[in-house]
């Protein structure tokens, strides 16, 4: 019986930030698991399970503005932020991992974040034994109008903190009618966006292609073929150009945004296992 853990801790500049862990009684290996945009880590208690069955331990957060963690709602003052936050995370999982290898998965937002914790801090990086990046937020596959997009660099810089309504809806996360309903319900789930968000967004995107070739750990990077929220194409540009020698890309047909809470998600969830147990 795998045993689960919650509580808080102090992030990047002493915000009041929300942690859980799933520990099965004989793990082999931790996987440290970063939520998309919108998203907390309670959306993703299937998957933990899921590890767990197969001898992982889990350990998530709630970075700021997400979940049960402090922090204006869909807002960042400057991105980087979020990496401070996983930093603080990250410290908390090395001082928990006992000698274990430590596998890093980000969903979307949390993808990104991964990926420029990777090129951006290489003694951090060196924590971690490979990375698996889900749906990676690289680009926006929904075309916003370009009157809009303007409009949201014009309020980036009079009104960084205004709320916009997040224009994600339950159908473009999953087909599984039970994981739209749950998420219709989910009063954590985040409504709302900030102009400086999506500027800066978009900003930590650029750089994390144009120097993906300094991620040189084992990477797995992986998505649906039907994702109407993170680019497909992008995803697949910037796996090309990943440093590391040992990559592996792959595509589930049919799968929308969240291929860990999609119908055939054990095929998903195995990949994974497989994956990392290929690297132990």
């Amino acid at each position: 019986m795998a045993r689960h853990d919650e509580g808080f801790f102090a992030g990047g500049g002493g915000l009041r930030l929300f942690w859980e862990s799933t520990i099965p009684e004989d793990s082999k290996a931790i996987v440290a698991i970063v939520h998309g945009y919108a998203d907390h880590s309670g959306r993703f208690r299937r998957t933990f399970a899921a590890l767990a069955d197969q001898g992982f331990t889990t350990h998530s957060f709630d970075y700021r503005g997400h979940g049960q963690s402090e922090g204006r709602r869909g807002h960042c003052d400057r991105w980087e932020e979020y990496l401070e936050d996983l930093a603080a995370f990250l410290a908390r999982v090395s001082e928990a991992r006992g000698g274990q290898k430590v596998f890093l998965l980000g969903h979307s937002h949390g993808g990104l974040m991964v990926a420029r914790w990777l090129e951006t801090h290489a003694a951090g990086a060196a924590l971690a034994d490979g990375a698996i990046l889900s749906s990676p937020y690289l680009e926006l596959a929904l075309k916003a109008p370009p009157l809009k997009l303007l409009g949201g660099k014009v309020a980036s810089r009079i009104a960084p903190w205004a709320s916009f309504k997040n224009e994600i809806h339950p159908e473009h996360v999953s087909h599984d009618p039970e994981v739209q309903k749950e998420l219709l319900a989910d009063t954590l789930y985040n409504q709302v966006i900030s102009p400086r968000w999506f500027t800066e967004a978009n900003r930590a995107q650029q750089e994390a292609l144009a120097q993906a070739e300094k991620i040189q750990l084992p990477l797995f990077v992986f998505g649906g073929g039907e994702d109407p929220v993170a680019s497909a194409p992008r995803a697949r540009s910037f796996f090309e150009s990943v440093g590391s020698p040992d990559k592996r890309f792959k595509e589930y047909p049919g799968m929308r945004h969240e291929p860990l809470n999609e119908l055939g998600r054990e095929e998903v969830w195995r990949d994974i296992g497989g994956w990392i147990s290929a690297h132990l």
